[in-house]
């Protein structure tokens, strides 16, 4: 990006901002990505912290003193709620007359539209350019997330925009893409006719970890299956647009919401599961709770590539391990091989692993060494590993040059709020949640509904 820019981050203090964000910003100045960052003004409302304060919360984050960094901060007391807080900063930002000015809002949900509106009256009287960027979750059902885009359209245009999800920046995630559409052996197979089905899961072997006041109101199926998942399944799934550019690959993406089969109320079972870790009421000092903490949802895309191909879309706390992945499981070999073998081959793999380390798996089978011809084959793995590059870099980079592929559209947002939204209303009315034990793979409902299909629960690591 050639033009000056100034960052302004709501919610400076929290969480987000001190693990992720403040590290990658510091990332970036050292790989001298900042060199037109004119100011970033961090904002916090806690009473006892003043700029110097501020600063031993910025050094404790980045873990190192860098005088040259921080001064490129400020820091700014600030109340969301009120509104001479924003004239404070209008009066701040009309010092900068060219630079572009970059909004995050790492803050919670319930703020966003008070800072929108807030932000919106102000900068009309600005010239600057200005991009707003919005964390998850993107409203709480279908009719929240609309209404949000309906405030953000009045004051911002979409390309100014950045709907933000960090799975995108995952370099496996992207590797995705260049699996498919860099080698012609896999996009020829990348279909129907080739693969079985495909699984996408992510697993902790950790609870709530402080964060019951949202993860309570919100579980399992909000808080990744309608975002984090539903965003991979549209990349694996989705066509070869014409050009790599942002609208293209958006497009297309949208193509696969817009395929998925709709889940009428009543068929919410047979496409649905979810379940409670034994103890979460314990753990989180409640006294009751219907918050699903696994969640396992079978989709299907009807278009012409993936026609009867189902998605298997499951995520899950207090596990047996942690596992971010997606495994393309191929047909089987045709049953005649059971003729001549004393057993039939496996099933071929392409297997994604996005965490707890990236990696790409290609298992397939070959005759083991010293065998017969006719023996059972073994599998045999091809890894790609890499660098676990941090996902809030990559995409706090493409904010700066204004490049939104791996950001949500607004048609997007509300289209995977549709698909997921029938589930959500089902189980408000269901007060039945299963109890899984902690430390297992969760509810045995979910081994049932993937078992009806003839198939089972797959993970890259055994």
């Amino acid at each position: 990006m050639n033009n000056k820019f100034i960052i302004v981050i709501f919610g400076g203090l929290g969480d987000l901002a001190q693990n992720k964000l403040y590290p990658v910003i510091y990332s970036l100045y050292k790989k001298y990505r900042l060199l037109n960052c004119t100011k970033i003004i961090s904002t916090g409302r806690r009473p006892n912290v003043d700029k110097e304060e501020f600063l031993k919360i910025l050094e404790k984050s980045i873990k190192t003193h860098d005088d040259s960094f921080f001064s490129l901060f400020d820091f700014v007391k600030f109340d969301l709620e009120k509104e001479e807080e924003y004239n404070h900063l209008k009066n701040m930002l009309s010092n900068f007359k060219e630079e572009e000015f970059i909004f995050y809002l790492a803050t919670p949900p319930t703020t966003f539209e008070t800072i929108i509106k807030n932000l919106g009256e102000f900068l009309k009287s600005f010239p600057n350019k200005r991009k707003i960027v919005i964390e998850k979750p993107f409203g709480y059902n279908l009719y929240s997330a609309q209404k949000l885009n309906q405030l953000i359209k009045i004051y911002f245009k979409e390309e100014e925009v950045y709907r933000i999800d960090h799975f995108l920046g995952k370099e496996t995630v992207q590797n995705i893409f260049g699996l498919r559409f860099s080698n012609i052996i896999f996009e020829g197979i990348w279909n129907r006719n080739f693969i079985d089905h495909i699984q996408i899961s992510a697993l902790e072997d950790i609870g709530v970890e402080g964060r019951l006041g949202y993860y309570d109101k919100v579980g399992a199926l909000r808080d990744m299956i309608q975002n984090h998942l539903i965003q991979i399944l549209s990349i694996v799934a989705m066509e070869p647009p014409c050009c790599i550019n942002e609208k293209e690959i958006r497009d297309e993406k949208i193509k696969v919401l817009k395929s998925i089969r709709e889940i009428k109320r009543e068929d919410v079972p047979l496409y649905a599961v979810r379940g409670q870790y034994e103890g979460y009421l314990i753990d989180e000092n409640l006294s009751q709770s219907n918050t699903e903490t696994y969640a396992a949802v079978k989709l299907f895309i009807e278009n012409l590539r993936w026609d009867g191909v189902p998605f298997y879309l499951r995520t899950g706390k207090k596990l047996k391990r942690k596992e971010t992945s997606i495994i393309i499981v191929f047909k089987k070999i045709p049953g005649l091989f059971s003729k001549i073998l004393d057993c039939m081959p496996q099933e071929d793999i392409i297997g994604f692993k996005i965490a707890p380390e990236n990696k790409i798996i290609l298992s397939f089978q070959l005759r083991p060494l010293g065998g017969s011809m006719l023996s059972c084959p073994v599998s045999t793995s091809m890894e790609w590993t890499g660098p676990n590059i941090e996902a809030y870099e990559t995409l706090f980079m493409d904010i700066i040059e204004g490049d939104q592929s791996l950001f949500i559209r607004k048609d997007e947002i509300e289209k995977s709020w549709e698909i997921v939204q029938p589930i959500l209303d089902f189980w408000k009315d269901d007060p039945n949640i299963p109890i899984y034990p902690q430390g297992s793979w969760g509810p045995k409902e979910a081994e049932e509904l993937i078992r009806r299909d003839g198939r089972e629960w797959r993970y890259i690591d055994g």
